[in-house]
């Protein structure tokens, strides 16, 4: 079964899932995270597996919707089947399979996790957590997020922040904020180590 993590609109309950009645809706089977459409929105699809390790990890998760960020950012983002502003896919631990990168939050929490497989199933790695209060007063006077997430494939990267080039032998992400910073997060021993790309 997949899940799919939808961004706008209240769908309403599935029978099949006992979850967060306006973000999800399952589908026929799939396999591993992906990135889909909806009319005009970006979807992340998720198998059932996935969702419950997040739940576990935070019961009150949910994902950002496109309509949280600022129209610049949606309207200069490149979307893909790798990436749209709140998840990037990807293989983070270089074990051949797709792991996902997912910008979210609970009531207290500003949250930035991965689900990464494991020989036990998927685990969740928490990156950063930030307090909620920002995030709900620039709500309530109307401002909309500037950061965001893209892909980044292993290989080279060169920065002029940092002292040496980042060789990258699996794939990883970069938060961007818009027009502003960049820090690339890569996963080594078992944790997300970061890489700044621009300041």
């Amino acid at each position: 079964m997949t899940l799919i993590l939808v961004l706008a609109g209240f769908l309403g309950p599935h029978p099949g899932w006992a979850g967060d009645a306006n973000t999800l809706f399952s589908t026929t089977a799939g396999t591993g995270p992906s990135i889909s459409t909806i009319g005009n929105e970006h979807v992340l699809n998720l198998g059932k597996a996935e969702w419950e390790a997040i739940k576990t990890y935070c019961p009150g998760f949910q994902l950002h919707k496109q309509g949280h960020y600022m129209p610049e950012v949606v309207n200069s983002y490149h979307f893909s089947e790798r990436q749209t502003l709140f998840a990037v896919i990807g293989d983070f631990n270089g074990d051949g399979k797709k792991d996902v990168v997912l910008q979210g939050y609970d009531k207290t929490s500003d949250l930035l996790i991965a689900v990464v497989s494991s020989a036990k199933g998927p685990r969740v790695i928490e990156i950063k957590k930030w307090t909620a209060i920002d995030m709900m007063k620039n709500a309530v006077i109307g401002l909309q997020r500037e950061d965001y997430l893209t892909f980044v494939p292993k290989g080279k990267i060169n920065s002029p922040i940092e002292k040496e080039p980042l060789r990258l032998s699996a794939d990883a992400f970069q938060l961007v904020y818009f027009e502003k910073a960049g820090t690339v997060y890569y996963l080594s021993g078992g944790k997300f180590e970061q890489y700044t790309t621009g300041d």
